[in-house]
């Protein structure tokens, strides 16, 4: 029994180590390339790749969604790095959302000037900014105890769009 018991925490570290080392070759992937291909998408397109790959989420959670391209409904970027970013998001707003309230999701482009600008915002249980904003983007940085968190996701956001030129802004306030 003592053997079982030894394989198995050594069968759990392995796994969980295999997870970080995975995680750090995406972080590695996107530092090192230098360029990175672009072309013109369209954000309906990704959009309807991301509820299509969270089906499921979606029926869990059953989310108010709202989203509206029309002002800005092309960027021009690399669709596998957007697909990551508003996959990431989402996840996040599904996984972080309230147990109090229904969860409602907003996106929304538009040009400002020359700039493109995405929003994304939901009413989950949100973050402390004054304690955590300067971490906020940081590598393994986590700001609640859900069991799924591994503090890479909005790393990975920010780090795919400055690889890009992009930059990434967050407001919050808890709850």
């Amino acid at each position: 029994e003592t053997l079982s018991q030894v394989l198995y925490g050594f069968k759990t570290s392995t796994n969980l180590l295999n997870e970080t080392v995975e995680d750090l070759i995406k972080i590695l992937i996107i530092k090192d390339k230098q360029q990175v291909v672009q072309e013109d998408i369209q954000f309906e397109t990704i959009f309807q790749k991301i509820f299509i790959q969270t089906k499921n989420l979606i029926k869990e959670s059953n989310p108010i969604l709202e989203y509206n391209f029309q002002q800005a409904p092309f960027v021009f970027f690399n669709p596998v790095y957007l697909e990551s970013i508003l996959l990431n998001l989402f996840t996040n707003a599904v996984k972080y959302r309230s147990p109090t309230r229904r969860l409602e999701i907003k996106i929304l482009s538009k040009k400002i000037k020359n700039e493109l600008l995405l929003e994304f915002e939901d009413n989950g249980i949100g973050i402390n900014l004054n304690r955590h904003k300067d971490r906020i983007f940081g590598l393994y940085q986590r700001f609640h105890n859900h069991p799924d968190s591994k503090g890479l996701g909005l790393f990975l956001v920010k780090s795919q769009l400055e690889a890009l030129g992009a930059k990434i802004e967050i407001e919050s306030k808890v709850d």
